[in-house]
């Protein structure tokens, strides 16, 4: 029997917070019998609700001094609860401050939990692309308090996250996709150190959203050798369709990707071919070519097809294209257009109807 009640002992006190506040409760109980024996019936600090209070200040050793023992038992009680503060209550603080000071520097090298919901998980650090990326999506309004989480393998993080308020960290262990709440994530992104190991990293990460029930999370996965582009692609169908390529080296391209899922795929075509029998040329209009709606000129293109994607300002090198059009555009000799055509279009811009006006 004395074996059995030393191992409770133990193993309530096994942990250095545990023996000060069994210290206080113990205080607590004993000063509460003592105070409830001595002191005279009716006394105010007799009853329950009051000697929580006293206790209270008493052990935090302000001492109002609205209630206090007058006999010698109670004071003996009140003397218990006054020591017990200034010691247990003093290793109860110390070991609350060493806790926090132990979470926040858990939280900085990789170790900490995380509960965020509705996040983006990076597994991968480069602190500047990192950096681009989460800048690039603070700046859409949708995605200002997103969290971001990063985790790392050893060697990419030294020391404490440099960045607390743009990302969290991971450290890549057995239980990093756990500790980074991956299976409540909006978005995983893998940036591996090469492209075979993003490929063997994305199916770790279908395996758990399987596991855990969350196989339609956004996966994106990021492709750093261009050439061998269709080659990662198809490795990662195999190991789930939904999972969409992204070029890794532009962070704008990345960004634009995490907030509109599907269209990563857009940004690297354009950046090379379109697709397997088109391409992206630039036609500049005849000075004396004449004026035409926008709109007119994108119906004219499409029946020949061709589609045109954006507009330039001038024939200069450097001349600005937009994309979007705005209403009532027009298109006019000494501008440029970006037009995806199967070979270079030759425009026939006599052809193209002349411009509506109306009175």
């Amino acid at each position: 029997m004395p074996y059995l009640v030393l191992r409770v002992i133990h193993r309530l006190t096994n942990r250095t917070w545990r023996a000060p506040a069994l210290v206080l409760v113990a205080a607590a109980v004993l000063g509460w019998v003592l105070i409830a024996l001595f002191e005279k019936p009716g006394a105010d600090i007799k009853q329950p609700h009051n000697y929580l209070w006293y206790f209270f200040v008493s052990g935090t050793t302000v001492g109002y001094g609205d209630l206090f023992p007058e006999t010698a038992g109670g004071r003996i009680g009140g003397a218990m609860v006054v020591v017990a503060g200034l010691t247990a209550g003093l290793m109860l603080f110390a070991e609350l401050t060493l806790w926090m000071a132990k979470g926040r520097t858990m939280k900085a090298t990789g170790h900490a939990r995380f509960h965020h919901r509705d996040h983006v998980v990076i597994i991968g650090y480069d602190r500047s692309a990192l950096r681009a990326v989460v800048e690039q999506l603070r700046a859409d309004p949708e995605f200002v308090k997103t969290p971001v989480v990063s985790l790392f393998w050893d060697g990419q993080l030294a020391g404490e996250n440099p960045d607390p308020d743009l990302y969290d960290v991971v450290a890549f262990d057995d239980t990093a996709y756990e500790r980074a709440a991956m299976q409540d994530a909006r978005t995983v992104l893998v940036s591996a150190r090469t492209d075979d190991e993003t490929v063997r990293v994305m199916l770790g990460v279908c395996a758990y959203l399987r596991k855990h029930d969350r196989p339609r999370i956004h996966k994106l996965a990021g492709v750093q050798d261009g050439g061998r582009r269709s080659e990662i692609s198809e490795a990662l169908s195999l190991i789930s369709r939904d999972v969409e390529p992204v070029d890794i080296d532009d962070p704008a391209v990345v960004a634009v990707a995490i907030r509109n899922p599907g269209v990563g795929s857009i940004y690297h075509n354009l950046a090379s071919t379109l697709d397997s029998d088109s391409s992206l040329y630039r036609v500049d209009v005849p000075d004396d070519a004449g004026e035409w709606l926008r709109l007119d000129v994108a119906i004219f293109l499409l029946q020949r097809g061709s589609t045109l994607l954006a507009v330039g300002e001038s024939h200069l090198p450097n001349a600005r294209f937009r994309l979007t059009a705005q209403e009532g555009e027009t298109i006019k000799g000494g501008q440029s257009l970006a037009i995806v055509s199967p070979d270079r279009p030759e425009v026939p811009w006599h052809a193209l109807p002349a411009r509506q006006t109306t009175a």
